[in-house]
């Protein structure tokens, strides 16, 4: 490994409002030499059908996953593809850990789980609050991608939501 990784888990209620502030962050992120976002995976639940909507921040690389993050935010089209690729064998996360991520959220709730490396968190974490969100958990791992530590991914999910 080159550096410190670290979980970062966010949540966010029916109520967030994006507006463009968590893909900011996540630009500014990838614009950093010394930081960089190695993996990451958006579940959301859509708040009138119930289905999860899933993104694989991982697939396609860094610096494609602001402008998919975006598409999949704006275009209905886009965000079910992303959600069957998500789901499908070529997904970062087994989709069993998707369901179960999808499961710990009310209707119209959301969830990003990034692995980063040497990131200041501050940023992020304002984006994140400024957008209805909050902090579910940031811990230190040995990882190179979220399938590796996805039973702690569903364990902190899950023990966060009943506490």
């Amino acid at each position: 490994m080159s550096g410190p990784r670290e979980l970062l888990v966010y949540e966010f209620g029916p109520d967030a409002e994006y507006e463009g502030r968590l893909v900011g962050a996540l630009e500014r992120i990838e614009g950093e030499a010394s930081s960089r976002v190695l993996d990451g995976v958006f579940v959301g639940v859509d708040a009138e059908s119930g289905a999860l909507e899933a993104i694989d921040l991982r697939s396609g690389g860094p610096s494609q996953a602001v402008a998919r993050l975006l598409t999949f935010r704006l275009d209905p089209s886009a965000r079910r593809r992303a959600t069957e690729r998500a789901l499908g064998d070529s997904g970062s996360v087994p989709a069993a850990t998707l369901r179960e991520l999808a499961g710990a959220l009310e209707p119209g709730g959301a969830l990003v789980a990034l692995l980063v490396e040497r990131v200041e968190s501050d940023e992020l974490d304002a984006a994140v609050s400024h957008s209805g969100g909050w902090a579910l958990g940031a811990s230190s791992v040995e990882a190179a991608s979220l399938a590796e530590i996805a039973p702690e991914l569903a364990t902190l999910v899950s023990s966060r939501r009943r506490s």
